[in-house]
């Protein structure tokens, strides 16, 4: 029988590896991705060099990792909103509403580490540049999908869903860089009543201002 290592084992090495993860974050969060190096984790975490490369290869995977937990939340996000869209008006408001008031109060949480990941950190390999490429196509994709299906069912109107879709989800991701860009510290919340608005007129959906605003105040839920 092959060797199985014990769950309290294994639930230890997992509290170790979130635990350097966790440390890491914060340590990319404030020096910035080139001018973390392996040492500065080790010194934060506590932890010894052969912990750190029992469970990384590098600094590059560790970063990886964080990214890709980062995005995963943000999609996951996308998908429960989009998961309540049906051909009923009311349902596409809320739904549109909630994706975007999610996706902004996401980044809201973690701004100096999101500052890093979608800005500071670009070309740090080509691997890394073309992950980030198929994680905007995916998001794109997510929503071209279910524009398309609205838009035969006469509950939006856009000339093309695939462009829809780009623009959609273009314009969240610029105004969540346009945010990380600022020097100071904007409130990310309150671009949030526009964006929804931009977004349901260029769909050709009718809205309701006080009904939008009742989902962004209960924190699109």
């Amino acid at each position: 029988m092959p060797y199985r290592t014990p769950k309290y084992i294994q639930e230890q090495k997992d509290t170790k590896k979130r635990h350097i993860l966790d440390t890491a974050a914060k340590v990319f969060a404030e020096r910035g991705y080139y001018n973390t190096k392996v040492r500065d984790i080790l010194s934060e975490a506590g932890i010894s060099t052969g912990s750190f490369y029992f469970y990384f290869n590098n600094k590059e995977e560790l970063f990886e990792i964080l990214y890709d937990e980062m995005i995963n939340t943000y999609l996951n996000v996308l998908q429960d909103a989009v998961n309540t869209m049906t051909d009923n008006a009311d349902n596409i408001i809320e739904s549109i509403t909630k994706a975007i008031t999610l996706s902004l109060r996401t980044f809201q949480k973690s701004r100096e580490l999101a500052r890093i990941m979608l800005i500071g950190a670009v070309g740090v390999n080509p691997h890394f540049e073309k992950k980030r490429t198929a994680d905007h196509q995916k998001i794109s994709i997510i929503f071209e999908e279910i524009f398309r299906k609205l838009d035969l069912d006469k509950a939006i109107s856009v000339p093309d869903a695939k462009v829809a879709a780009i623009l959609f989800t273009g314009s969240i991701y610029s105004i969540i860089i346009n945010w990380l860009q600022e020097e100071r510290p904007l409130d990310l919340i309150g671009f949030t009543f526009p964006l929804i608005v931009y977004n349901l007129q260029a769909l050709g959906i009718k809205y309701n201002d006080l009904d939008i605003n009742l989902i962004i105040n209960n924190g699109g839920i």
